[in-house]
């Protein structure tokens, strides 16, 4: 006898197992795909945005952005009314450390001039008036007024210097020093001495601006690799919630002068 052949193949739900499986396959492929280009479209809009943006502040800025937000709320500070009229930086800037903002260090560095029989630089003037603006908006203001001054901020003090000192590792106020002891001093003005023993190759003083500026206690600190604008500020910030501190003067002649309420250029 001849055996039967068994001739049955796939049921029909098998093969609609087998179609819905293979749509599947294809549905997660596409959404994948698509979740890709996605991903690719935004990170381009990232990458254009950013290079915007970089744009924008390398031509609108004047600051070198080094801040610490949490130690620079007195940026957002808001002053009701600041103008000036025919006046100078450095005035300018006298007039804002008056104005009551807890938090507010400034360290100001003049131009040094040649010599002590030369005037005190007024070559450039202007005249502002801001409404309700921040101390970042005044600050900006000052120094795209004078351009030859730029900012920026260590710590809790805004530092404006000559945009010429930039980079360059001779500027007193660059130089890098390794570590300084500071023991028992009543003020900012006891650390010279320290300072002076670190770089015996710079000529430096103090100036007294009429006020007290000693510490409510002897203060003991040590610190290491920092600029001696970096050491100015630390010696300033412990002074108080306000004040700051101003570097002036000639070539042979040159001071620093601290204040704590503000300061009056002479």
């Amino acid at each position: 006898m001849c055996s039967k052949k068994d001739l049955t193949g796939p049921t029909l739900l098998e093969m609609y197992d087998y179609s819905v499986s293979q749509d599947l396959v294809l549905l997660q492929a596409y959404y994948l795909a698509e979740a890709s280009l996605m991903l690719m479209k935004t990170a381009n809009r990232l990458v254009v945005l950013l290079w915007i943006l970089t744009a924008y502040n390398y031509g609108q800025t004047t600051s070198v952005r080094t801040e610490n937000l949490q130690n620079t709320a007195a940026l957002n500070d808001r002053v009701a009314q600041f103008d000036v009229t025919d006046t100078t930086i450095i005035d300018a800037l006298s007039k804002l450390s008056y104005e009551p903002i807890a938090g507010l260090h400034l360290g100001i560095e003049e131009i040094i001039r040649d010599t002590a029989s030369e005037p005190t630089d007024r070559n450039v003037r202007f005249s502002l008036s801001l409404h309700d603006a921040t101390v970042r908006d005044i600050i900006e203001a000052l120094c795209k007024s004078d351009r030859r001054y730029m900012w920026s901020v260590d710590g809790s003090t805004v530092n404006a210097y000559p945009r010429e000192t930039v980079g360059k590792s001779s500027y007193l106020l660059n130089r890098e020093f390794g570590t300084i002891a500071l023991k028992n001093i009543n003020g900012p003005t006891d650390a010279l001495t320290s300072l002076m023993k670190l770089l015996p190759d710079e000529q430096l003083g103090y100036a007294g601006i009429g006020v007290n500026n000693d510490y409510s206690e002897p203060w003991n600190a040590v610190f290491s690799n920092l600029t001696v604008r970096q050491l100015m500020n630390r010696l300033s910030e412990h002074n108080g919630l306000r004040g700051g501190w101003i570097w002036s003067g000639s070539k042979g002649q040159r001071f620093f002068a601290y204040f704590d309420r503000g300061f009056k250029q002479s």
